[in-house]
């Protein structure tokens, strides 16, 4: 039976050009463009490190003649970030079932996980901004000097972009509210 080269694969000979494959000759550029290419990663790399990219925490205080409000919280997140906040009230005075509100960016695109300690009792009402309502917790009653510290574990939403309203205040019966205005930005 003789081969007719029916399904039969021709077989070619093949020459390495070693000056090519051994010696690189022709690619001495290519060695420039990793190393641009791993320069830009590593920038990158060290950008995020630095906190441009968001997640760094800060402090910002109000205070008025009823106390003080501190909100360690970051100003800049990434869609899908897990953030811890802490809101501090100190009382100048007392304040009769506070009300600690938190504006409505604390819960539109984002998921408060915990609140520690659990209020004694929480609503939303109205935003004064409009868009979304805000969250209103209520606490016993603070006499003059007595500080409480609110833990919070917020999860933004990975699809959540722009800017919320992250602002805080304290009400009581008995004084007038103090109010910190802040934002949160929400990176993609």
């Amino acid at each position: 039976m003789g081969k007719t080269g029916v399904g039969m694969a021709e077989t070619t000979t093949t020459r390495f050009d070693l000056e090519r494959v051994r010696d690189l000759s022709g690619r001495g550029a290519h060695v420039w463009y990793r190393r641009v290419l791993l320069t830009l990663m590593l920038a990158f790399v060290v950008a995020a490190l630095l906190g441009a990219f968001g997640q760094i925490s800060h402090s910002n205080t109000a205070s008025g003649p009823a106390g003080t409000i501190t909100v360690h919280a970051p100003h800049t997140v990434r869609g899908g970030l897990l953030f811890p906040a802490r809101v501090t009230i100190r009382a100048a005075q007392k304040l009769v079932s506070p009300q600690i509100v938190l504006g409505g960016g604390w819960a539109k695109g984002m998921q408060l996980n915990t609140i520690e300690p659990s209020p004694a009792s929480e609503t939303t009402r109205p935003s004064s901004t409009g868009s979304t309502d805000d969250l209103a917790f209520t606490y016993p009653t603070l006499q003059a000097g007595d500080s409480l510290t609110l833990y919070l574990q917020v999860q933004v939403d990975p699809t959540t972009i722009g800017h919320q309203d992250t602002s805080v205040s304290v009400e009581a019966a008995n004084a007038r509210p103090i109010r910190l205005p802040a934002s949160l930005t929400v990176l993609p």
